[in-house]
């Protein structure tokens, strides 16, 4: 079927159909309104679909009224606004020789596209077509994906954001334009009890948070935010108490209203509130409305609620980590007050002691009765005993405070043991206890720290011995092992250990008393012992296997131990391997450890060498002149470091005139030794002399500093006095 359109004569258009009968049905089963305008604007041809659409008659149409007194009769009808129908208008008078493409939201919600095309004769053709449910379909799935990029965005500022104030803002930001609400606000709840308060948190960093969207109804809103709610004040505690969203439709006039917040323009408010993990009421999320929909009927409870757990989990895990900061900064507080009493009491306690055990020393080198030289010897071991108990209560607190770096380099296994054994041989013979080693022909060097190691193993050796009978055995073994040789020995820690790694285990075992395996889980812990009772046989203070698994912790090692009362103990120290896979090339040459035996020194002349002593405590510089004096050295002794300022600057001075090594104490009174030792390195005569700091500053960076300042060299109090000669010989020689 076809039709044509044919034009008869200028200004009129003769419509010839083929097929008339036909012509009604073929217009009525399309489903777009259809309106073919002539060249002077009348309507020639339409459909039932147009009548249907905007309610017009078919016969008022029939009278072919002109295109603006239809757009007029729409406009009358209230389909369109008076503005919508000018600006199709005016579109159309811009694309008069041009197809134009037009969209209608009509008041009754029924969407059009508006299709229009010129004729060959000047006329347009329009069609009108309804795209209402893909409109919607399309607003719809639109809102979805908001919905899913809001929840993906908040979950993603959640896991990456350590700022509250953001996600708070990122879901204020949606939700007010989702549920249609005026504006805002997020509370965070403090305090306990009635106590509590829900109030607005500034930027800085905090726990708490308060992001508000959109401009406050009433003036003093703002300030009632940053004030904050009390308890029992409004009605977001009835929120909190009950755990359930609150509704209010007139705000301003209900009782138990915020007097704040009474203002006439604020419309509905919804209270919502924001739980923890546990359930408990730490936040609410307030919306105002004035929208005609009422917020319990918004089509966002889903994404509301979510909203809501979200803010619970970042409120809650930013408590956490405020709670976390306060704490390592009460840590960090207390570590600095227990570094400075250590190093106080270090100092205290070493100046004492130097004085003993330097005395001692002295003695020792006179003609004494043999009941003189064991009093002198009790002293001496006594201040010794004393000595070392200081020394591993400052070791294990500087490990504890991850202050102490371990100096690996490769060390022969064979030496290390045989040392060990030759150090702890007098006490095992006191008991006629059978020392023996036993060594893996697999490992001859190890790269570890020496000294620290050493440590290790003389203690599991003084144990082994201590809590040995006698006519015992103890046994020193090192051999190549792995991680999964570790599973069968008792722990006292859960650290992962790998089974393929190797490692140099060290192990000590002994005959001795053995350990209650109810007792078990006190050992390795500072100042514990099995057997703390008054009537204990043993002495000691609890701090060698703490220390020993500390220094097996540093090495990335660990400690294991197996135990049988009556039968005996195996301790075991696992050193990882992990960097010893391939053979290694160099061997560091021994140096002097300043807490090695140096009883073997050799004897050299002082040659009438000069020495200035620098120190304030009287017995100290007895002892120390006594000692010079008697390798032969001249001793000039300054009492104070403003005495000791003076000499520097004095004039007149003369390279006969300088001594030929200072020893210098650091804590002196006026002037401290630093300031000293920086004014004799920068003095053109002074400069020249080497000075040696002398302190009882034992703890971790006090030797760089004393070498920074212009040091020499570095003594610590209570002095080894055959380091001590050692050292100064080595400067004066």
């Amino acid at each position: 079927m076809t039709a044509k359109l044919r034009v008869t004569n200028p200004g009129e258009m003769e419509i010839d159909w083929q097929l008339q009968d036909d012509r009604e049905l073929i217009l009525n089963q399309v489903d777009n309104a259809i309106a073919l305008f002539d060249s002077l604007g009348r309507l020639v041809l339409f459909n039932k679909k147009l009548a249907q659409t905007w309610g017009l008659q078919s016969e008022w149409l029939a009278t072919k009224p002109n295109c603006e007194l239809l757009f007029v009769e729409i406009v009358a009808r209230g389909y369109w606004s008076v503005q919508q129908c000018e600006q199709f208008k005016q579109a159309l008078q811009k694309a008069q020789s041009e197809s134009l493409s037009f969209y209608f939201e009509q008041s009754n919600g029924v969407c059009l596209e508006v299709y229009t095309a010129l004729t060959s004769n000047g006329g347009r053709l329009f069609t009108f077509r309804d795209v209402t449910i893909h409109q919607r379909s399309q607003a719809s799935l639109n809102a979805e994906v908001r919905r899913l990029r809001f929840l993906l965005g908040l979950t993603e500022r959640l896991q990456n954001s350590n700022s509250l104030q953001e996600i708070g803002q990122f879901a204020l930001t949606y939700l007010v334009e989702a549920m249609n609400a005026a504006f805002g606000d997020v509370k965070v709840i403090s305090g306990e009890g009635t106590d509590r308060q829900a109030g607005a948190i500034s930027n800085h960093v905090s726990t708490q948070f308060i992001a508000s969207y959109g401009q406050p109804v009433a003036d003093g809103m703002q300030e009632v935010l940053d004030r904050g709610i009390s308890y029992g004040e409004g009605l977001l505690w009835e929120v909190v108490e009950t755990g359930k969203p609150l509704f209010v439709e007139d705000y301003a006039n209900h009782p138990r209203a915020v007097k704040g917040f009474r203002h006439p323009g604020i419309g509905q408010l919804g209270i919502f509130p924001i739980a923890a993990n546990n359930g408990t009421i730490i936040g609410v999320l307030t919306l105002e409305s004035r929208n005609l929909q009422k917020l319990q009927e918004s089509q966002q409870q889903e994404v509301l609620l979510a909203a809501c757990r979200t803010l619970g989990a970042a409120i809650e895990r930013a408590q956490a980590q405020e709670n976390l900061r306060r704490v390592n900064e009460q840590l960090e507080y207390s570590s600095q007050l227990k570094s400075e009493f250590l190093a106080s009491m270090s100092h205290e306690l070493r100046t004492p002691l130097n004085s003993i055990l330097g005395f001692s020393d002295l003695l020792l080198r006179q003609q004494l009765t043999d009941r003189q030289i064991n009093y002198v010897e009790l002293i001496e071991k006594s201040g010794q005993h004393l000595l070392q108990l200081i020394n591993d209560i400052l070791d294990l607190s500087k490990i504890e405070a991850g202050k102490v770096e371990l100096n690996l380099e490769p060390v022969r296994v064979h030496e290390l043991a045989s040392d060990c054994l030759k150090m702890i041989q007098p006490r095992a013979d006191k008991k006629r206890i059978a020392l023996s080693l036993e060594l893996d022909y697999r490992i001859s060097k190890v790269l570890l720290d020496e000294r620290r190691v050493r440590q290790i193993v003389i203690n599991l050796l003084s144990n082994a011995i201590k809590f040995t009978a006698e006519r015992g055995q103890v046994k020193l073994s090192g051999r190549l092992a792995y991680g999964s040789e570790i599973s069968g020995d008792y722990r006292p820690d859960c650290s992962p250990v790998n089974e393929s790694t190797p490692y140099f285990c060290l192990e000590v075992k002994d005959s001795g008393i053995g350990i209650p395996k109810d007792r078990w889980h006190l050992l390795f812990r500072p100042f514990q012992q099995v057997d703390s009772s008054l009537s204990r046989r043993h002495e000691g203070t609890g701090l060698g296997l703490a220390l020993t698994k500390r220094l097996a912790e540093l090495h990335g090692g660990t400690v294991s131990f197996r135990s049988a009362t009556g039968e005996g103990s195996v301790f075991r120290v696992w050193l990882p391997l992990t960097e010893m896979r391939q053979d290694l090339k160099t061997f560091a040459a021994c140096t002097l450890d300043p807490d090695g035996d140096c009883s073997d020194a050799v004897s050299l002349t002082a040659g009438g060498k000069r020495i200035l002593v620098v120190e304030d405590q009287p017995f100290n510089q007895m002892l120390i002149s006594e000692v010079l004096e008697l390798e032969g050295y001249g001793v000039e002794m300054i009492a104070d470091g403003k005495a000791m300022q003076e000499r520097i600057s004095a004039a007149g001075l003369t390279p006969e005139s300088l001594p030929d090594l200072i020893l210098m104490d650091i804590q002196l009174p006026d002037i401290d030794g630093f300031e000293l030792m920086r004014q004799l390195k920068n003095h053109p005569a002074w400069q020249s002399v080497p000075a040696i700091a002398v302190t009882a500053m034992a703890m971790p960076g006090d030797r760089e500093r004393c070498l920074e300042a212009g040091a020499v060299g570095y003594l610590s109090k209570p002095l080894d006095l055959n380091l001590a000669i050692a050292t100064v010989r080595s400067f004066v020689s």
